[in-house]
């Protein structure tokens, strides 16, 4: 009771990682739904914070998390229920880099964003929401491509407005790594924000940068749990307000 909040994490032994992760309210209702398919569920495992209403006001929700058929594809699966006090810890982390960070806005009808991620980068997180630009949901497909047109990671998310801010974190080792987002909603309906930044960094990546990249101006104070890491990149360097 009180909970609103909860972090997934989802692996596999190196094989490919096919699941789908839904949240009902009620018996027919899906409020998010996102389906993963990454080639390798050791090196890319899922990581996501999914916010829900909470169950004293909403009633009973459940969340369901399923695999692929064949049986040759198994997967390992963590949830973790967010205490109120925890929650409430993940929000103002969550508030802070939403509010330093520069948007990017994608309205709908097949619209198409492309963010090129630095080599020095080991993971980056992704913040949705549709708060200022509608309260609608959302629904899209990212790609994490490495190389010409190389999908070793693809999501396919939708989250209803209760259920929003969505927050998650993607694994991207190695280098030449790019993000698509695809919005599949339509052109009048689908209206929403989101933001990519760094969540680590290799050892070796450089403090500062000269090179500033479009939608990386802003910073917030790093913390345990999905903040900044040292620098604000892909390309960026710090810009303190």
């Amino acid at each position: 009771q009180g909970a609103d909040r909860a972090q997934i994490f989802i692996n596999s032994h190196g094989r490919p990682l096919k699941a789908r992760v839904e949240l009902w309210l009620g018996p027919i209702r899906r409020v998010h739904f996102i389906d993963i398919a990454c080639m390798n569920g050791a090196e890319t495992p899922y990581r996501g914070c999914i916010k829900f209403k909470n169950t004293d006001s909403a009633g009973p929700q459940t969340l369901e998390i399923s695999t692929s058929d064949d049986q040759a594809f198994p997967a390992l699966v963590g949830v973790d229920i967010m205490t109120p006090d925890r929650s409430k810890e993940r929000t103002a982390i969550f508030d802070a880099i939403w509010k330093s960070s520069t948007k990017l806005y994608s309205q709908g009808d097949k619209t198409v964003r492309s963010i090129p991620i630095a080599d020095h980068v080991k993971s980056v997180q992704l913040l949705v929401w549709s708060k200022d630009v509608g309260k609608k949901s959302f629904k899209a497909n990212v790609e994490f491509l490495q190389g010409p047109n190389c999908k070793r990671q693809y999501y396919e998310v939708q989250c209803g407005g209760g259920t929003q801010p969505y927050h998650a974190v993607f694994e991207v080792p190695g280098n030449g790594w790019t993000m698509r987002w695809t919005n599949t909603k339509t052109l009048h309906d689908g209206s929403h924000e989101f933001v990519v930044v760094p969540y680590e960094l290799e050892d070796d990546a450089p403090a500062e940068s000269d090179e500033m990249a479009p939608h990386y101006n802003g910073f917030a104070e790093r913390s345990d749990e999905f903040g900044y890491a040292n620098s604000l990149g892909p390309h960026g360097n710090r810009v303190w307000h």
